[in-house]
């Protein structure tokens, strides 16, 4: 029969147990590894650049231009060639105009002479994202439709807990 340590013991527990151990994971610290591989194929060794456009280039300019591929040359992971997504041709002359500015904050960003050369692209943009709507307030004729709902249970967490997702559920128009 063999023998087998404590050390042994410890290495072979599955790493999804460890990782319960440790409680919550933030989705932010996921994100980049779920996206890495898409965006490996368009030039985007990160998703850091599309995160942080605006704040690269200005909410102005991001208004109407969004990166769509970053282009290296084999081999080298510097003087790539940006392409980006334009609106309208007016864009596309406002971008040619700031194109040194432009190249200069990307690279800085970078931290490094990533990009030598921006090519604009016209057509639709992305779908800027939908903020949420503010909730509405609960009117008192739906809190007591919420009261009589949970009448029978007692009170205590559990039924705290049912009104406030009663009152969350209202507030959404569910």
């Amino acid at each position: 029969m063999a023998k087998t340590s404590k050390a042994s013991e410890d290495t072979a527990t599955p790493a999804p147990a460890r990782r319960w151990r440790q409680g919550p994971v933030n989705i932010g610290s996921l994100t980049g590894r779920l996206t890495r591989p898409a965006l490996g194929k368009r030039g985007f060794t990160g998703a850091e650049i599309l995160s942080h456009w605006p704040a690269i280039v200005g909410a102005d300019l991001a208004a109407y231009a969004c990166p769509m591929q970053v282009k290296f040359p084999r081999g080298h992971n510097n003087g790539a060639t940006l392409q980006l997504r334009v609106a309208h041709g007016a864009a596309a002359a406002l971008l040619q105009m700031k194109l040194p500015a432009i190249k200069e904050r990307i690279n800085r960003f970078f931290g490094y002479e990533a990009v030598a050369d921006v090519q604009a692209v016209q057509g639709p943009l992305p779908a800027p994202a939908r903020k949420a709507a503010a909730p509405r307030p609960v009117t008192p004729a739906e809190e007591a439709a919420i009261d009589r709902a949970l009448a029978d249970i007692s009170p205590g967490p559990a039924r705290d807990a049912l009104t406030k997702l009663g009152k969350n559920l209202q507030q959404r128009g569910r």
